[in-house]
């Protein structure tokens, strides 16, 4: 990017007449000197000429293609362009530093295709109209949208706005009136959303509620002896407090008993109030019931050795038929582990729930059979990732004891950092697009430019060759050619990214975890495990970028009204790969600036990166266990405070502006056409503070599991950014 954008931008823009662009204080005057001038509309008809200049370095991401991080990529071209014009009364030699109305607007439409131009020839010529007296001018576009085929079906790759609508009031002039919008993912399928996990979050319900009561009072025999036991046994009833059989009240539990105590436990014990979320992804719940199935299996085919453990047993039979009604399964009848774990067809499982008769009285109204009609078709294993294209943290359940109901998460945590209590699945977008910006006085000339005479590259187009050019003008009688003055540069930010190991053996959680369930345990039992890394231990599967708005204005900075913060979720990653040694290759990700008015200084972002355990050994995390095959969430902390502010470009000036139309120089975390760099470092101790859903990144007792070192390139590079403490 030069010293600003490491991918490539649009050095300028210039205006030719087809004898001479001019302007006049007399028609006469124009009639003589230009033909192309019309008296009636006091606008000169010319050729609109812009210069494409090409970034110098970089690999892949989001994909580099998408970015033009290097050289060697394609230029995707510019569609949707707009340019206005303006007759500025303060003066010639000014751009925009405050939304106005334009005087007049040119729908450009695409402006450039795909691969037409490179950085050896980079001029191209359109044929449009100037009014005189024009000082200004300010350019819009975006790159032309693309997608992969070696993407996951529905991936764009090039990122994706929902609106890229520049001053949308009646006339078409009025810059305020600009929207430029990240789209959300879930993209209007929020109600088939909610109706898978309530189809997840019932089933669940349906089996935890399994019970020997009422008409499921089966008969128990206990060496040919027909078991009395009371009418009232559900699955919980061995999770009671006093740690006591129900069928022998005055009895601890016996082993199967405690057997099945411990996963009712372990299901329905969620810390919820301490921070800790269930993962409700296809994939984790499928982990979740094989081990629990597991479980209940090696109750159900054991050898009792009391009637107490009769009676249980009786129940584990209950549970395993609850079971097969939604899960395939190799079940061994030695009770040894259950295997191969999977849901049955989605009717089937609609089906099955309907008649399921284990729903709990305490519960709100079971849903009906229809109100599953809309996804009766869909598959559950892809929920969400590849349905939806949303993180597989991205959604989550806990348990209501009271009604011994499961029920999904609608709205993460409202505290604090990056405003707004509405976060929902609906708040993970598509990274930005590539967009472009220009804002800038003129150039003029009188004589006639051809072509092959404009500068074709950046560094020519600032040089002191523009001999016979006036800078800081306008448009006169005696005008033929006009020229941007200053640079056309993205409105988009970027952050590269690259992440490695701080350390070769990583220690997991489990001290923590079981001290906390049995605070009995010493400092010395109950070690950490320790995981030593290789080259395929954890794959980077996406990013999450926390703090973005919605929507941006004008000037590409995030609207202060009608707007919402979430995240930016970037799944394309080209090469997840994370080396033992050294660091990964980088990735790219489109973002809006972050700039913010606020008093107090510019907002931290928090990035949680998503990561897969191919360790091959389980691990525990923050709160709970990490399957082996499962996502986890590491956060990083990008802290502008104390960053001097970068270097600001010489040719153009960036927005936010003083009055002045000056620059206001503030280091902050994402800066358009700027691009921020990360190195993420996953440390020793970083496993410990493993999310298994994404953490609310607005949250302010999020506990870091990266280290993180920044700075500007010549935005922030924040260096190594180490993982979840050290």
């Amino acid at each position: 990017m030069k010293q600003f954008f490491n991918f490539a931008f649009l050095s300028a823009i210039a205006l030719s007449g087809t004898f001479g662009l001019t302007a006049c204080s007399s028609y006469d005057e124009a009639e003589v000197t230009n033909p192309n001038f019309n008296p009636e509309t006091n606008e000169v008809l010319t050729k609109f000429v812009f210069n494409v200049a090409t970034g110098n370095e970089a690999t892949t991401r989001q994909s580099s293609a998408a970015t033009q991080a290097t050289n060697t990529e394609t230029f995707r071209g510019i569609d949707n362009a707009v340019l206005f014009s303006f007759k500025r009364a303060a003066g010639d030699g000014k751009h925009l530093a405050a939304a106005g109305a334009a005087d007049k607007r040119f729908d450009l439409s695409r402006i450039v295709s795909e691969g037409s131009i490179n950085k050896d020839a980079s001029s191209r010529v359109i044929e449009t109209s100037l009014p005189l007296n024009t000082n200004s001018l300010l350019f819009y576009g975006k790159a032309i949208e693309g997608t992969s085929s070696t993407a996951v079906a529905g991936y764009n790759l090039y990122g994706h706005l929902e609106n890229f609508n520049i001053a949308t009031d009646e006339t078409g002039k009025a810059l305020s009136n600009t929207t430029i919008e990240l789209a959300s993912r879930i993209n209007g399928n929020l109600e088939n959303f909610r109706k898978i996990e309530d189809l997840l979050a019932g089933l669940l319900t349906c089996i935890m509620n399994s019970n020997l009561a009422g008409d499921h009072h089966d008969a128990v025999t206990f060496n040919n002896e027909d078991v009395e036991y009371p009418d009232n046994i559900y699955w919980a009833t061995y999770a009671n407090t006093d740690k006591k059989s129900p069928v022998t009240t005055s009895h601890d539990l016996y082993a199967l008993e405690v057997k099945l105590a411990n996963v009712y436990k372990e299901m329905t014990t969620i810390r919820d109030t301490e921070g800790e979320l269930r993962g409700g992804c296809a994939h984790n719940i499928v982990h979740t019931i094989q081990a629990m199935w597991s479980v209940i299996n090696e109750v159900r085919c054991a050898t009792p050795f009391c009637k107490e453990e009769a009676v249980a047993q009786q129940l584990a039979k209950r549970i395993h038929n609850r079971l097969e009604e939604f899960f395939n399964g190799t079940v061994p009848s030695t009770g040894a582990e259950v295997t191969n774990v999977s849901f049955k067809t989605t009717s089937s499982i609609i089906e099955k729930f309907g008649l399921d008769p284990n729903w709990p009285t305490s519960a709100d109204a079971k849903p009906t059979a229809d109100y599953f009609s809309a996804i009766s078709n869909v598959s559950l294993a892809q929920f969400p990732e590849e349905l939806y294209h949303l993180p597989a943290g991205s959604t989550h359940y806990l348990f209501n004891s009271t009604k011994k109901q499961f029920y999904y998460v609608q709205n993460y945590n409202t505290s604090a950092v990056g405003g707004g209590s509405g976060f929902t699945v609906e708040s993970y977008y598509y990274p930005a697009e590539l967009c472009y910006f220009g804002n800038s006085a003129i150039r003029v000339s009188n004589t006639e430019h051809k072509v092959a005479d404009y500068p074709q590259t950046v560094a020519t187009w600032h040089s002191s060759s523009w001999s016979g050019w006036t800078a800081n003008s306008h448009v006169v009688s005696t005008t033929q050619s006009v020229a941007m003055q200053n640079d056309i540069n993205y409105g988009t930010a970027l952050l590269k990214a690259t992440i490695g190991y701080g350390a070769t053996t990583l220690k997991d959680n489990n001290h923590a975890i079981q001290q906390y369930k049995d605070n009995s345990i010493s400092e010395t039992d109950e070690p950490d495990k320790e995981i030593t890394v290789t080259a395929t231990s954890f794959q980077l599967k996406g990013v999450l970028i926390g703090g973005q708005s919605k929507k941006v204005g004008w000037d590409y900075l995030p609207k202060t009204s009608d707007n919402s913060v979430g995240y930016i979720y970037d799944c394309s990653i080209p090469n997840g790969t994370i080396p033992a040694t050294g660091v990964s290759s980088p990735n790219y990700t489109l973002v809006f600036d972050n700039y913010t008015t606020a008093g107090t200084g510019q907002d931290k972002v928090y990035v949680a990166l998503e990561l897969l355990n191919n360790s091959g050994e389980d691990f525990y995390g923050e709160y709970g266990l990490i399957r082996n095959g499962g996502t986890f969430y590491l956060i990083g902390e990008l802290d502008p405070a104390g960053k001097t502010a970068p270097t600001l470009p010489t040719h153009h000036p960036l927005p936010p502006y003083n009055s002045d139309g000056s620059s206001v120089e503030t280091a902050r975390v994402f800066m358009q056409d700027y691009m921020t760099t990360a190195n993420f470092v996953i440390g020793v101790n970083s496993l410990k503070h493993a999310y298994l859903t994404v953490p609310d990144l607005r949250y302010s007792a999020l506990t870091l599991g990266l280290s993180v070192d920044m700075e500007w390139s010549t935005g922030i590079d924040f260096g190594n950014v180490i993982l979840g403490g050290n």
